[in-house]
């Protein structure tokens, strides 16, 4: 890293990391507007690539990873800091901290959203997974950083604890939360409205996406900015006035598609237990009719997701489609297996094909029906084997509705 701190020595000076095992992105690309919405040149990297200013898009260099390689990082934040942005929100895997993929970089604001099953694969164990995470807390920030956390975790002790030890300056949110202190979340036609307490003032701000989850997200989103803005209670109140402006993060709950009779079609990257739980949750507020769940897990990651996804589908869907992911090397059908075996034989279908469990999907929907296409989100690609193509899942339904009327 020295020569990198060398050759890329001029970088952002608010460095943003967001871990956690869901809703980072959504975190990373909340945080980047909210700086907007104060006026500031602000960017996202992540899972998503770069998210910043259209303008700065061509200079910069590509990467798929939620945390990309030091080399692509450093460079990427150079080329921003040249355009003037000074603000950047990075999403931080469990897997990044442990390669030390942000080794070197000054960030003084470190977030963690929650805490549930993911990349026991390569962790091997809960316990472990946690230990990959904490090391933004421990290790990566500097003594007496900001630290902002879900308080609501069963870790959050634990994390108290550490960011105490390391005296951090903490930001906590959530309903358990001494900061940010969620006080109520109201369900409204197109969106949502979050109460909350700060400094012992009552604060309010409508979303326009739905689910607890987004709402969770944002607040942390909003920890991040006052971590390094003091704003007076007025200004904080015409901030949040904008919160309804904020838009989610590419294929994250992102409706594609309402049909004339009014059954809507949404992908979400949804690919662990706990947000395959959340997303249709959120699709069983949103439907009066049917909901139907369409999903497959990855292969070469961790199987032992797969019959607790089954199982969360079965019992929170009303028709469950079991198709294909990324299989990647391993065998589809032995992947499909093992998430059927804990699924409701009597309201599942299995179809290995992905583009064709698409189309019969979207042909199956009644008036009102909610479907959601599970598991892979922004991707464009699909993974067979070793060989990664081409595959839009919103284009496949475009196309489908299109043949159809």
């Amino acid at each position: 890293t020295e020569f990198l701190q060398i050759f890329y020595s001029d970088l952002p000076t608010n460095i943003y990391a967001i871990t956690g095992t869901n809703g980072k992105t959504s975190t990373a690309e909340f945080t980047r507007q909210i700086l907007q919405f104060l006026g500031k040149k602000s960017a996202s990297i992540g899972t998503l690539g770069v998210m910043c200013e259209a303008s700065i898009q061509e200079h910069l260099q590509g990467s798929s990873l939620t945390t990309p390689d030091l080399v692509s990082l450093y460079k990427n934040l150079n080329t921003l800091k040249k355009f003037g942005v000074d603000d950047v929100a990075i999403e931080v895997s469990s897997i990044g901290l442990e390669q030390n993929r942000i080794a070197g970089l000054n960030i003084e604001v470190g977030a963690f959203t929650n805490f549930t099953q993911d990349h026991l694969d390569y962790h091997k164990t809960m316990e472990e997974y946690f230990r990959c995470k904490m090391i933004l807390f421990k290790n990566i920030l500097p003594q007496g950083s900001n630290a902002i956390f879900n308080s609501d975790v069963e870790q959050a002790a634990e994390i108290r604890k550490i960011c105490i030890d390391r005296r951090h300056k903490i930001i906590d949110y959530g309903f358990q939360a001494h900061d940010l202190k969620l006080k109520n979340i109201e369900a409204l036609e197109f969106g949502q409205k979050i109460s909350f307490e700060y400094r012992d003032k009552k604060y309010q701000f409508e979303l326009s996406v739905g689910g607890d989850f987004q709402a969770m997200n944002a607040l942390c989103a909003l920890g991040n900015v006052l971590a390094k803005n003091n704003l007076s209670e007025a200004e904080l109140t015409n901030l949040l006035n904008n919160f309804h402006k904020l838009q989610p993060a590419a294929g994250r709950m992102q409706r594609v598609a309402i049909l004339p009779n009014k059954a809507q079609i949404f992908i979400d990257f949804a690919h662990t237990p706990d947000a395959l739980t959340n997303v249709l949750e959120l699709g069983r507020q949103i439907t009066k009719s049917r909901l139907i769940v369409l999903f497959g897990c990855g292969g070469d990651r961790d199987a032992s997701k797969r019959p607790i996804m089954g199982k969360i589908a079965s019992n929170l869907a009303d028709v469950v489609i079991v198709t294909d992911d990324n299989p990647r090397t391993e065998k589809a059908e032995e992947i499909r297996a093992q998430i059927l075996a804990a699924c409701d034989i009597a309201k599942t279908t299995e179809i290995n094909d992905r583009k064709i469990a698409i189309e019969k999907a979207v042909l199956m929907l009644q008036a009102g029906d909610i479907l959601i296409l599970a598991g892979k989100g922004h991707e464009k690609y699909q993974i067979i084997g070793t060989e990664k193509t081409h595959f839009d899942e919103e284009e496949i339904v475009n196309n489908v509705i299109a043949r159809a009327s």
